[in-house]
């Protein structure tokens, strides 16, 4: 019988749960930081799935860059300032964003004008395993981006083989990440302090940084953290 492992992660502590009786090996990205500048464990069939369709959740280990990307299911009101933001320091980011959000014309405009990067995040953010390939094929090419995404990101980190050959087949790389916190709830406003210095203890060379911008306090803590990762001597990357 086959068993599903599930990684799930929470201000910093890794969960590991075994689950026998699945029909599939399904992935449920989840992260193990060491703290020491290392990349952080991951689930072996995740990074091996990954490897075997040429996705990608970290960067160039041996180059001290860092790569900012953003998951967009709704505009809360605070992107405009992300965007200001990346724009006074220069820095390009990675926007995957869902069917609903094509509806905030001006700022994926803006984006693009910008220089930004706007991936994938399907058209209307379902569980990806739970598809069919039909299913899968339809959420991925039904998002109709100004211009063809290079990169996709499986809604809540969710994926297995089928969904990764299936993206591939229509010319996605999946895109997962390295370092993360929990920063996608509305409230209570993110403690600026203590969110920088949990990214600051999980960074590494190569970390592919997934952000969310639901929360209020997700500009300041950017415009905390962007120069904190400078002055330890990041700089700031595009996935190719």
């Amino acid at each position: 019988m086959r068993k599903l492992l599930l990684m799930a992660v929470c201000l910093g502590t890794a969960f590991v749960t075994t689950v026998t009786g699945a029909s599939s090996d399904i992935v449920s990205w989840g992260l193990s930081y060491h703290k020491d500048g290392t990349t952080p464990s991951v689930s072996t069939l995740g990074a091996q799935l990954l490897n075997q369709y040429d996705g990608m959740y970290v960067g160039d280990t041996n180059q001290k860059q860092v790569y900012l990307t953003f998951d967009l299911g709704y505009e809360a009101g605070y992107t405009a300032a992300v965007l200001d933001l990346l724009q006074e320091y220069q820095i390009k980011g990675l926007f995957f964003v869902c069917g609903n959000y094509l509806k905030q014309t001006e700022l994926m405009a803006r984006m693009e004008k910008e220089g930004h990067q706007i991936g994938n995040h399907t058209d209307k953010h379902k569980d990806l395993p739970k598809l069919d390939e039909a299913g899968i094929r339809k959420d991925l090419t039904d998002l109709h981006l100004p211009k063809p995404a290079k990169f996709f990101r499986p809604p809540q980190g969710r994926f297995d083989e089928k969904t990764l050959r299936v993206a591939k087949e229509v010319g996605l790389r999946a895109v997962l990440w390295s370092v993360a916190i929990v920063d996608w709830k509305k409230s209570p406003r993110l403690n600026v302090k203590a969110c920088t210095q949990k990214i600051l203890e999980r960074v590494h060379p190569g970390a592919i940084m997934l952000f969310h911008i639901t929360n209020a306090g997700t500009p300041d803590m950017l415009r905390t953290l962007i120069p904190a990762l400078q002055a330890q001597g990041y700089s700031f990357g595009v996935l190719e």
